[in-house]
């Protein structure tokens, strides 16, 4: 007689999430920093800058698809907030304006910054009396980090 097995949930690698949050945190970085220094630079150096910031934001889209792959759960809520990861890096169709919003951009940034090192210290932690908190209160931050980046890539 065949038995049907149950399927298992997909066990989180642990490291290798914190690893890809930490990726996702020095690219968003790495635009914050090309933001803030185009917000003082003008023609052909604030052209350079926002190029600069747009490739560190793709470079996040494909490091947040990594993270989508890797923990299903992350995945559903960015498909929530319309946005499909494979689809999401090669969008260019909308034309750049960052620089009439930079400061709103900069602290979504800031936000989104946040998130990704809460993320990194839940995935650091192995357990523990708080691990129900720390399933509920990740839940959240997925929701919320799908959210903002959602708000960012409309920007960008």
């Amino acid at each position: 007689m065949l038995r049907l097995r149950t399927r298992k949930p997909v066990q989180l690698d642990l490291d290798h999430m914190r690893m890809l949050h930490h990726e996702a945190i020095e690219q968003l970085e790495l635009m914050r920093t090309a933001v803030e220094a185009a917000e003082n630079a003008s023609d052909r150096l604030r052209d350079s800058l926002d190029d600069m910031a747009f490739n560190h934001w793709h470079a996040y889209m494909d490091v947040m698809h990594m993270l989508c792959i890797h923990d299903q759960a992350m995945g559903s809520a960015m498909n929530r907030f319309g946005l499909k990861m494979r689809d999401a890096a090669d969008d260019d169709s909308n034309p750049r304006q960052l620089g009439l919003q930079r400061l709103l951009l900069l602290l979504l940034l800031a936000a989104l910054l946040r998130r990704h090192r809460r993320m990194e210290y839940i995935f650091g932690l192995r357990g523990g009396p708080m691990g129900d908190y720390l399933k509920e209160t990740s839940t959240m931050e997925r929701e919320h980090m799908a959210e903002l980046v959602s708000m960012i890539h409309n920007m960008v």
